[in-house]
Parts: C-alpha cells; structure tokens; sequence
C-alpha cells in the first residue's frame, strides 16, 4: 500500500471517537466561562479555568506518552472519554466555583489520557501516517465546529441542565466506539528506538506553546467580555461557529488536497491568525467580529495539522507515544501559563486580546526557524 493508502474501517473508528470527544471537549469549553460568572466568577478566576485543566493534564503526559508506546492506547482513549463524561457531569451540578474546578482537574486528565493517545494511533497507521494524521485533524476540526453551534443551540433553546446531559452522553459515546478500535502494533528495534530532539520536533513545539497562549487567551477572554457587556449568548455561540466552521474548512482542503508542504502551510496559518486577532481587537460584535473568526479559523485549520506532522513523522514510530504526550502538552503548557499571565499583564478583558494578537506575532520566530529545516521526512529507528 502507498503512501496515500486509503483509511481503514479501524481507522474511522479512531475518527469518529475522536470526533465525538471533541463535540463534548470543546462544545462545551466556549460556555464555561460564561457559566463561571454566573456562579460569581472574576477575571482571575476565570483564567483558572484553564490552567485548572493544564496542571492535571501536564502532569501525566509522559506517563502517558510512555503508555502509548506499550500499547495501551486503545485503553487510554476508552478511559479518557468516560473521565470527560464524569467531569461534564461535576459541570452540571457545580454550585460553586470550587465544584467547577474540581470538574476542570478531571477534565484535564481526561485530556491526557485521549488526545496524544489518539494522536498517537493515527501516526503509527503503517504507510499512510500523514494521510492519517491529516484525517484526524479534520475530524478534530468537524468536532470543534458542531460542538459549540450543537451546545449551543441546546443552551438557548432548553438549559444548562439539558446542555450539560449531551455534551455527557457523546462523551460515552465516543469511549464506546473506541473499544472495538485494533491499534496497529508497532515493533521495538535498536533499543530505545531513538531521539524525539529533532529540530523540527523542538521547534513546531515552541510554535504550538506560544500560539497556544494566545489562542486560550481569546477562548476564555472574549466570552467574558460578552457576558459583562450583556450582549446574548448567541454573540459567543456565533463567533465560536464561525471560527470552528473556518477551521474545518481548512482542514477538509488540506485532507483532500493529499501531499502538501506542511512548513509553508504553517506559516501561512500563522499570518492569516495574526490578521484575524487583529481585527478582533478593533471590535468584538457583530461583523468585524465574524470577519476575526474567519481569519482565526482559517489559520488554526492550515497551523496545527502542519505542526503535528512536522513534529512526528520525523520522530521514529517506536518513539511516537512520548513525542505525542510531549507535543500535546505544549497545548496544556499555554493553558497554564497563559491566560492567567495575560489577564495579570493586560488588566481586562479587552485589553487580553489586544495583548494575544502581539504574542501571535512572535510565533512567526519559531515557525521562520521551522523553514530554514530540511523537507521532514519519516525516520525509522536504525536496526
């Protein structure tokens, strides 16, 4: 089978349980920030939305990294939907501020254990991992689009409860549907199976690390400022549709599009975002604002299926379990350090997103060094 091998049944197994867990990730994480002032949250506390996730999720990436390359993937994914599934449901009933990060802490090892682990399956799929790859993020991208437009849509029309009951139910859904998935064995040769320090693989890290800062910072900032300002739910659940449908878009033409130059690709996901967070600092409403979430989409979309490749096809397969956890948490890592430093530095919600647009700009350091690399190519451990 080629390099363009068509995708399994096994494969859309993967897909599907991936898409699931990312309609009730993500469906669910542009609200939160609202649902936290409703129960009196402040700008600090609500920056700790975030990092309350990133402090569980880093602390057991490598453990999980190192599970992944044992097999345990499978088992992984299985256990982080069905933790997602407990933390929505700690959401539903939180009456205070402490019960909600109590559900973002679990959230947070849910995320661990499913995100790299499914990341992982799609890169060790023998003779078509970039296809793979590219197929996963789409499905990541479809999530990311149905979720909040779903939620959504069910939070304006019935109720929190209601809202919080269907995000639960296709987070089992998706633990469900990944227990019949075969993860492809992967053989250990030549010892340790080699080094994950690639250039490529350092350097799309940073990348992901800082425009994660940003990316978080406007995720959890904007709908706080739609809230204090008292504009409807349906400015949040508008701008964040928009952006997931952009973002989709983006990775549906790179999945259809087969090869493509993923360094190239990065670079101009990066300069398409620093228009879009641009434009959302002159005016968070109405059209300029769907103008931001177009630009934003269309750049997230091109970036993080471009980094992901970059950052594993050129670590071994033996390795790949340990790279994944490792690269994912440079997403936990911006979480944590991020919105929490950019609200203490900008001083309010507007300000932060002025602020996230300059930290988007400096990702173009990282992702310039990314070009002056050579073409990645897939390694594999010498014998």
């Amino acid at each position: 089978m080629g390099g363009e091998g068509r995708l399994t049944l096994n494969d859309w197994l993967l897909n599907i349980s991936t898409l699931l867990y990312v309609i009730a990730l993500l469906g669910v994480a542009p609200y939160l920030p609202r649902y936290a002032i409703g129960l009196g949250a402040g700008e600090i506390e609500v920056s700790m939305l975030a990092t309350s996730y990133a402090i569980t999720a880093i602390a057991l990436r490598l453990t999980v990294g190192g599970l992944n390359d044992r097999g345990y993937a499978r088992a992984l994914m299985i256990s982080g939907g069905l933790l997602n599934t407990l933390s929505i449901t700690l959401y539903s009933i939180a009456s205070n501020l402490e019960i909600l990060y109590a559900g973002r802490l679990l959230q947070g090892v849910s995320v661990a254990l499913f995100i790299p682990a499914s990341l992982y399956s799609a890169s060790v799929t023998e003779a078509r991992a970039q296809k793979a790859i590219v197929w996963r993020s789409t499905m990541w991208g479809l999530g990311s689009a149905l979720g909040p437009a779903l939620l959504g849509l069910i939070l304006q029309t019935l109720s929190w409860k209601w809202f919080f009951y269907v995000a639960a139910a296709t987070s089992t859904l998706s633990a469900l549907l990944a227990t019949p998935f075969k993860l492809e064995r992967v053989e250990v040769r030549g010892g340790g199976g080699g080094s994950i320090l690639t250039k490529p693989f350092i350097l799309s890290s940073l990348t992901l690390f800082t425009y994660v800062i940003a990316y978080q910072s406007l995720s959890y900032f904007l709908p706080s400022l739609h809230e204090v300002e008292g504009l409807p739910t349906t400015e949040t659940t508008t701008f964040f549709t928009v952006m997931a449908l952009a973002n989709l878009t983006a990775r549906i033409i790179l999945s259809l599009q087969g090869n493509f130059n993923p360094k190239n690709t990065a670079l101009t996901g990066v300069l398409i975002s620093i228009a879009g967070y641009t434009v959302i600092t002159v005016k968070q409403e109405g059209i300029e604002a769907l103008i931001a979430a177009t630009l934003a989409g269309l750049g997230l979309g091109l970036l993080f299926p471009s980094l992901q490749i970059i950052s594993l096809l050129g670590v071994p397969r033996q390795r790949r379990g340990v790279a994944s956890s490792i690269y994912t948490a440079m997403f936990d890592l911006g979480a944590l350090v991020g919105p929490p430093t950019v609200i203490t530095i900008a001083g309010g919600y507007r300000e932060s997103l002025t602020l996230s647009t300059l930290i988007t700009v400096t990702t173009l350091i990282p992702i310039t060094l990314l070009k002056t690399t050579g073409k990645p190519k897939e390694q594999e451990p010498r014998p």
